[in-house]
Formats: structure tokens, sequence, C-alpha cells
């Protein structure tokens, strides 16, 4: 009776376990935008629910009923998604083999591809640096650690106070990859990546001032939940029906 009871236990602690391992992540973040002005014109603010799956190599974002990003790790691409137009748009991470594709027929395509990456490379280059600010406080009943993350790029320079805590079992790597998906492609992006990597933990608070074009734009995006619990179905597909747009118009 004892072994059995034994033997029943371990298999149910085995399945419990198992379960935790093989769950993916949700998080339902809270996105707020403050109202700013911007050469003469009035910006009204917002707040939306971006929720994010995160499953293995793999990680979706939903920002609104209309618009999702998937990254996928095998493929290293982000993928655009207009659920409204039933479009999709495939971001690869490495712009010079993007456009190498793209231009590879046509005669001195490979010499045009460089160039215009190294062109649109330095238009779009992103310059990232994170300080940890050695102090501390709670969100949301986490405790987390202040760092202070700028990111200089030729719009303008971005300033964010994140909070992260090292209390919530995720994939960080992913999480900052799909957090970071209107970056992809840019050059600088890996670059950020690697910087973010001193961080410990989730970023629960963040609170950022962008400065565009004379004018300062303040978010905060703030964990309100995270669940271990499957996917839907079907989350990391391109859905059917969805029509490939080209990138950049190409």
């Amino acid at each position: 009776m004892k072994r059995a009871t034994f033997c029943l236990t371990t298999i149910l602690v085995v399945l419990l376990l198992g379960g935790w391992v093989w769950a993916d992540d949700y998080l339902k973040i809270l996105h707020v935008s403050e109202p700013y002005e911007i050469m003469g014109q009035k910006q009204a603010g917002s707040e939306e629910i971006v929720e994010t799956w995160l499953s293995g190599n793999k990680a979706r974002m939903n920002s609104s009923d209309r618009t999702s990003v998937i990254f996928d790790g095998d493929k290293q691409a982000m993928y655009m998604l207009d659920h409204g137009d039933r479009t999709y748009t495939e971001v690869p991470m490495n712009l010079s083999e993007a456009m190498a594709g793209m231009l590879g027929e046509q005669e001195g395509g490979q010499e045009m591809a460089q160039m215009m990456a190294q062109m649109m490379g330095a238009m779009m280059q992103v310059k990232a640096s994170v300080v940890d600010t050695g102090t501390e406080k709670n969100v949301n009943n986490w405790t987390c650690r202040v760092y202070e993350l700028t990111l200089n790029m030729p719009m303008g320079q971005t300033a964010s106070e994140i909070c992260a805590t090292d209390q919530i079992d995720v994939n960080v790597s992913m999480y900052n990859k799909i957090g970071h998906a209107m970056m992809a492609g840019q050059q600088g992006f890996e670059e950020l990546l690697r910087e973010m990597e001193k961080i410990q933990g989730v970023a629960v608070l963040t609170v950022s001032r962008a400065n565009i074009m004379g004018a300062t734009v303040v978010t905060r995006e703030e964990l309100l939940e995270h669940k271990k619990m499957a996917a839907p179905a079907g989350s990391f597909d391109i859905p059917d029906g969805y029509t490939k747009q080209r990138f950049m118009g190409m």
C-alpha cells in the first residue's frame, strides 16, 4: 500500500512539474500614452491592454484587436499582422540579408543591397545604454530593481526607468525581443538586446520619455498579470487567408 501511494505521489509530482516546465507564459500589460503636441498638432492620450505569449523559441504580442506581432526564433524573423486587412509583413532580423534576397536577381543586386542596407542602417541606427541604479522599490507586490535605459536614434532620444523583478519565471530574452519588435531589423538591434541582458528579470513597470522633433512623449507600461498556461492553438502561425505584403514596398 505504501509503495502504491509513493508511486502515485511520484507520478503526480512529475505531471505537475512537467506541466510547469512545458506551460507557456501569458503576460498582460497596460500601455498608457500621455497626450502630447508635435509640430503644432495635438495628439490625444491612449490606453490599451497588450497581451504577450511566450512559448519556447516563439513569442506573440497582441497590441489591439487589429494588430499582432509574431517572433519566430527558428527563422529569425518578425511577422507583423494586420487583422483588419488580413495581411502580414515579414521583417527579417538581418537587414542586409533581406536586401540581398530582394535584389539578388537584378544585375549588381548584391552591391546595391549592401549599399542600401548601410544607408538604411545609418538612418535607423539604435544605440542603447543600461545603468543599474542600485535602488529597489515595490510594484504590484513584486520587489523590483530600478534600471535606466537610454536609447539614442536619429529621430531622437528615449530615456526609460525600468523596474524589473526576478520573481517571475519567464524567458527574458524572448520577452525583450517581442517587447522591442518595432526595432527589429534596425542596425544596433542585437546590441540593444545584449545591453538589455544587464537588466536582471522581467520589467514590471517602465516609464519612458522620448524627445521627438522637439516634443516629449511619455509612455507607461505596467505588468498586470502573469500566468503559466497554454497559448491558444495557432498563436504562433500566420492565420489562413492572410496575404503577404512586401517588406518596405520591395
